[in-house]
């Protein structure tokens, strides 16, 4: 079986999907399948796109959330698709598209593509998108439609997504698999790990202040260190985002954007990882939740809430907790608190979360059930 990977930039290369395009084209590679690459973008692509949105933004005065899910968009990805698995040599048994809907909506190309969606338009309307107007509404969903009746097989990474794509767009279950996304952190062996000290690490990964809940965490720590009946002292670090101006708070640590391509930035996020006791991320919206796979190859136990494609990548009450969306800071601080007076249960965790990753939360497991659901 032959394979192609297809993305706009290069799937290759590590900043494409945050990593995650490049670690499935290695793990499929580790697993004996032979993969190709399709790149769809160059420099005339980076100017039409422009252009397009210049057009549908400024001249047509349309909201839209970005050029993928536009009519006129999904149409040039099409026709680029087209002409570059035209130009192959050898064609492949599948193509397969993470995050692709754009790419497989309007091609005409009759290999089989692979739709590998993270969440489908209808979820992230009004979740991840505002202020786009009915008609890009529309054209959204028709894009996924398009792509999802296009495709000969369907892979998502939570059973958020995998409910939308059968409820939503009425496709098949038998070409559809559920296949959670793994870490995109080098992989390292973590023991589980005991909790046996008074200062507890707390540690928050994420580059949007609002939408991973930047707040509510930085709340929950002065809860949690202006209880005067507790024994413990919490210490909170932050990676993906800078402190604000004039910002004082004590026991906290902004490390700022970390790039996982830079080896010296890459080690001292492993780091972060590797000291942190816990990790809390009160994310407002969440697809699929790679950071919590990275979580779990460090043994975190996570504390976060229930949404959208978490519950896939924290299991509740065996590895963290997801908290209702109508949690508040004193409930995280509360959560807190109890698991880390029950060391036993601590303990616990942080051995099912690591179990996890190794059973399903890695890109090598990921590879070995796509090349398994492909091949049946």
């Amino acid at each position: 079986m032959k394979l192609t990977v297809v993305s706009m930039t290069d799937p290759k290369d590590k900043k494409t999907w945050s990593g995650t395009t490049s670690n499935m084209y290695e793990a499929l590679r580790r697993n004996g399948i032979e993969t190709d690459t399709i790149t769809l973008k160059n420099w005339f692509t980076r100017f039409y796109i422009r252009l397009g949105l210049f057009y549908l933004q400024r001249i047509r005065n349309i909201a839209v959330a970005n050029f993928e899910t536009t009519t006129l968009g999904a149409k040039y990805w099409g026709k680029r698709v087209d002409k570059q698995i035209k130009a192959q040599a050898r064609k492949s048994d599948y193509y397969l598209c993470p995050g692709g809907a754009a790419v497989i909506a309007y091609a005409q190309a009759k290999e089989k593509f692979v739709d590998i969606p993270d969440a489908t338009y209808a979820l992230m309307n009004d979740y991840y998108y505002s202020g786009v107007d009915k008609q890009s509404v529309d054209n959204g969903d028709e894009i996924d439609q398009l792509a999802l009746q296009n495709s000969t097989k369907i892979i998502v990474p939570s059973k958020w997504a995998y409910q939308s794509v059968v409820k939503d767009y009425h496709q098949d279950q038998e070409k559809l698999a559920l296949i959670p996304f793994g870490a995109n952190l080098p992989h390292v062996e973590i023991a589980p790990r005991k909790l046996d000290k008074k200062q507890v690490k707390l540690l928050l990964v994420g580059v949007e202040w609002e939408r991973k809940g930047v707040d509510t965490a930085l709340e929950t720590l002065k809860l949690l260190n202006d209880d005067a009946k507790s024994e413990y002292e919490y210490y909170l670090t932050v990676v993906g985002v800078s402190a604000p101006t004039g910002f004082k708070q004590e026991n906290v640590v902004f490390k700022g954007r970390l790039d996982k391509n830079d080896p010296h930035e890459l080690q001292l996020l492993e780091k972060e990882y590797r000291n942190a006791d816990l990790f809390i991320l009160p994310t407002q919206a969440e697809a699929a939740g790679i950071v919590f796979a990275e979580a779990a190859m460090y043994a975190l136990p996570v504390i976060t809430y229930e949404t959208g494609g978490v519950p896939q990548y924290v299991l509740n009450d065996k590895t963290g907790f997801t908290l209702k969306k109508t949690a508040t800071s004193k409930d995280f601080a509360d959560t807190i608190k109890n698991l880390v007076q029950d060391s036993q249960k601590y303990t616990e965790f942080s051995s099912n979360s690591v179990k996890y990753y190794q059973s399903t939360l890695n890109w090598d497991a990921w590879a070995s059930k796509v090349k398994e659901f492909l091949q049946g």
